[in-house]
């Protein structure tokens, strides 16, 4: 995970407003979810609503073979997710059921990478926002 350190970093040239992962791809964003396990949801915002405290507890596994499992109170649900695109038009789209608010097409914003430390920022638009983290990820 280290070799990708930042690489995704939005705020390297100060342009809030605009992604900057043009050295991204997908195998990048494919190698980093799926080599920590147990990320939880940090930020998400749909429509101006913030829905985060919905998910706390909520752990998500990320597989190669492009699903998804999800655990929580001793509940679990499973789904996919599906990368395209390349640079700074790489997209998710999410498709795990009874998870609506998630569930479509995100467009990658940022990896950051620092230290064990691991956030990834989807976002849609200027409204919607979901960010993945991951505290314990070697």
């Amino acid at each position: 995970i280290e070799e990708f350190d930042d690489d995704c970093d939005e705020d390297d040239d100060f342009d809030y407003g605009e992604d900057d992962c043009n050295n991204c791809t997908p195998s990048q964003l494919q190698s980093v979810l799926t080599a920590c396990s147990d990320w939880h949801i940090d930020e998400l915002e749909r429509n101006d609503n913030d829905l985060e405290n919905n998910y706390n507890g909520y752990l998500f596994n990320f597989f190669a073979d492009e699903t998804v499992t999800v655990a929580w109170s001793g509940n679990s649900a499973s789904g996919t997710w599906v990368i395209n695109g390349t640079g700074n038009d790489i997209t998710v789209t999410f498709d795990i059921p009874g998870f609506d608010d998630i569930n479509t097409t995100w467009h990658l914003d940022e990896i950051d990478n620092d230290n064990d430390d691991v956030e990834i920022d989807f976002a849609i638009g200027d409204d919607d926002e979901l960010e993945f983290q991951n505290d314990n990820c070697n």
